[in-house]
């Protein structure tokens, strides 16, 4: 990489395209976004995989974001393009459930119509096969009720009837070169208690499994994490080609960075004053496509954006690894929304940096202030967390995991959660409703399978600064919580 040439308004034009960066707030499946705001990071192509069912994420991934991408005309078509191997040209996609179900078109029920038809006797795989059978109808030309409980009776009643439809359509798109995918999200959303969500989830992976026999005809399924661990929605015939074949969404760190100068890319007059930074002479010397996926020339390129130390020396850490390094949960990964917090956050933190865009002092703040927003983005999913970090505060990590259960059992923290669950109707944490033994356990796996608490050993257990900061839990040399900042 040649010398810097960047002048000093090519810094501000750089600082100031980060502090309007928009974290975004969670997308839902039928909210699709617009063409030009999709990144396409290499390996979500397998999450994107027709011929994949069950791809397993935690908040804030993308979940419902390829939802929304794959059900969409305008969407699908701008990412076949990035993973042509895939030939989503050819793919038909129709939401089977999603946070929004009932509230807007679409074959998928709504959260009140599904228990209605369970409590009047229908089982949810049944359910599921009239959804897929509802999706198809109209498209392929089939003669069926048009109520979703008619359809469900009526194929209860006419097995054959109702098998040779589902024949008919695997035919119709098969002859069409297409494929028609079944797309499930927010499955946390399908009831009011686990019970429910936990009887209707398996019906939904089992129709997964019986979809792998069509040809033209698949499922998707987009499932939480914790969600993905728990072995009673497993535990029907053949369900482990389903769940051995999972997809993991994550975002690595090369990608995460791709993504921040993606957002570079957009704006020619931003573009130019990165290619200076990065010391090319002309803008289309400048390779955009070997930045966004190289890591070696994204770190030297953001040495010259933000410095290379988190100090005066290599002791403190260097900022590229550092700033992901801190920002993620136990299971090493780090959300969009977070990092792209934290890069708004530094390029707004005061002073304001002399010789680069932004500097460590700033990357400091800016995880501070993404711990705020990952805690808050995981409440959307998890009402329970607030009450369970919370009274942690004050503690200090790494811990005996007896340390985080007694302070839960002096607070009385499971009984507020359970007072929660009947008054506010708030869930329970899915580990604590199936404990067999001690609750609180429970609520400390539970925090476990969401990447919030790791055990480092059998007798220790640590919280990431992501989460640990805004809960103001303490770690020797860590990031430090606000109020020990004294922000």
């Amino acid at each position: 990489m040649k010398e810097a040439r960047a002048t000093s308004r090519d810094l501000f034009t750089l600082r100031e395209t980060l502090a309007r960066l928009e974290p975004g707030a969670a997308r839902q499946a039928n909210d699709p976004p617009k063409p030009e705001e999709i990144f396409t990071p290499p390996l979500h192509a397998y999450a994107l995989d027709p011929q994949r069912a069950l791809v397993v994420g935690n908040r804030g991934v993308g979940k419902s974001f390829w939802s929304a991408v794959l059900t969409d005309d305008a969407a699908l078509g701008k990412i076949a393009v990035a993973y042509p191997r895939l030939r989503l040209t050819q793919v038909k996609a129709v939401l089977g459930f999603h946070e929004a179900a009932g509230k807007s078109d679409g074959p998928a029920p709504s959260a009140v119509n599904l228990g209605h038809l369970l409590k009047g006797g229908l089982k949810p795989e049944s359910i599921w096969r009239g959804v897929l059978l509802n999706a198809v109808r109209v498209e392929a030309q089939l003669q069926a009720p048009t109520t979703l409980g008619d359809l469900v009776r009526w194929m209860d009643v006419n097995p054959e009837g109702s098998e040779s439809a589902l024949r008919a359509a695997d035919q119709y798109f098969q002859t069409r070169d297409k494929i028609f995918l079944l797309v499930f999200d927010a499955l946390d959303r399908l009831g009011d208690d686990w019970g429910v969500i936990t009887e209707l989830t398996e019906g939904i992976l089992r129709l997964a499994l019986d979809m792998r026999g069509f040809r033209a005809m698949k499922a998707k399924v987009f499932i939480r994490t914790d969600q993905s661990k728990d072995d009673s929605l497993f535990r029907f015939a053949d369900a482990s080609k389903i769940r051995t074949d999972a997809v993991k969404l994550t975002w690595r760190r090369t990608e995460l960075f791709g993504l921040m100068y993606n957002y570079f890319r957009q704006e020619i007059s931003c573009s130019a004053s990165l290619a200076r930074l990065y010391g090319a002479e002309i803008l289309s010397d400048f390779d955009f496509d070997l930045l966004e996926k190289e890591e070696t020339v994204q770190q030297q390129l953001f040495y010259r954006l933000a410095g290379e130390f988190m100090g005066a020396s290599a002791k403190q850490g260097r900022t590229y690894t550092w700033l992901h390094d801190h920002l993620a949960d136990t299971f090493g990964e780090t959300s969009p929304r977070s990092f792209i917090t934290a890069l708004r956050t530094a390029a707004m933190h005061t002073p304001l940096p002399q010789t680069t865009v932004i500097d460590y002092q700033g990357i400091r703040a800016g995880v501070q202030d993404a711990s705020g927003v990952r805690v808050e983005q995981l409440k959307e999913d998890y009402d329970w967390i607030e009450i369970a970090m919370k009274a942690l505060s004050g503690l200090q990590v790494p811990c005996d995991p007896s340390t985080f259960i007694a302070r839960w059992k002096e607070i009385g923290t499971v009984a507020a959660l359970r007072k929660g669950a009947e008054v506010e109707a708030r869930r329970m944490p899915l580990e604590v409703s199936k404990a067999a033994g001690i609750a609180e356990d429970g609520l400390l796996d539970a925090l476990s399978n969401i990447g919030v608490v790791e055990y480092r050993t059998n007798i220790r257990i640590n919280m990431p600064d992501i989460f640990r900061v805004a809960a103001g839990i303490k770690r020797r040399g860590g990031v430090r919580p606000p109020s020990a900042r004294g922000d």
